[in-house]
């Protein structure tokens, strides 16, 4: 019993190009991953974007980091105070 080959192999000589090396077609197999070389201007434009998203993702988290902070200040405030009155809770 011989198997089928299942695809036709494509060996690319370096500096060699071909219309079927730039032609990406999805179909529902997720089991092949194309792997494209960036010029230097894609890697920039990629670079840019992650450190873009970073920089929200930071931007939003020390938001909420200070909004956290301010919470934490009134509570001690409130804390505090009520240990000056003499407040205490029931036992």
């Amino acid at each position: 019993m011989t198997e089928e080959p299942k695809g036709r192999v494509e060996i690319i000589l370096p500096g060699e190009e071909t219309d079927a090396s730039r032609i990406w077609v999805a179909t529902g197999r997720a089991d092949r991953v194309k792997v494209v070389k960036l010029s230097p201007w894609q890697s920039l434009m990629v670079t840019a974007a992650l450190l873009l998203f970073l920089f929200i993702g930071f931007t939003l988290l020390s938001g909420a980091f200070l909004v956290l902070l301010v919470i934490a200040v009134v509570a001690g405030g409130l804390a505090f105070l009520a240990g000056l009155l003499g407040l205490r809770r029931p036992r």
